[in-house]
């Protein structure tokens, strides 16, 4: 017997396979704002802010660290604004009613700002504050806030939390160095 190839039948076949590939449906996407970029804050009430981000994390995908070395852009779960106006807009409104003062200036560079693979939202960081007389302060930041449940929804909300305790560590500890005299 010899083997008989038929054309008409392998082009039938590729085009059920190719069908059923392109009827498959897209997985949806996501798109979060941190709680916190959300709010208004109080106009004229902080010192100048500048934020530096990691360049890692300044893309669209929210970042998930998926190993001890590994970090991972979601594809579909992705910021609606971009990370760094998020972070700032979230900082001045946490920042707002802390008692910082208006003047001076304020750095805050974000080294990590994303989910661990065991269940935490971890933020971290430094900053620094000079105060008009040329008075200086910072230290560095770490907060990890677990996960109460699974889905990048309560990630984003925990990162926000996260973000909010570095914003009272930062006015607590501006605060305590201005009251000092030091």
């Amino acid at each position: 017997m010899s083997n008989v190839h038929h054309p008409a039948a392998l082009v039938v076949l590729l085009s059920l396979a190719l069908g059923g590939c392109l009827s498959s449906p897209v997985p949806a996407e996501h798109q979060y704002l941190l709680p916190g970029a959300g709010q208004a804050a109080a106009p004229g009430s902080l010192p100048r802010v500048e934020l530096r981000l990691a360049s890692y994390l300044d893309q669209d995908g929210v970042m998930v660290q998926t190993g001890p070395v590994e970090v991972h852009a979601a594809r579909q779960h992705r910021w609606a604004d971009p990370l760094p106006e998020q972070l700032r807009r979230a900082l001045a409104v946490h920042l707002a009613g802390q008692g910082l003062p208006a003047s001076g200036r304020l750095v805050v560079e974000v080294v990590r700002f994303q989910g661990s693979g065991d269940g935490q939202a971890q933020v971290q960081g430094s900053w620094w504050y000079r105060d008009g007389t040329g008075h200086e302060s910072g230290e560095r930041f770490q907060v990890q806030r677990p996960l109460k449940q699974d889905g990048y929804q309560e990630l984003v909300t925990q990162l926000d939390a996260a973000w909010a305790d570095v914003a009272r560590q930062i006015a607590r500890r501006v605060a305590a160095s201005n009251g000092s005299g030091s």
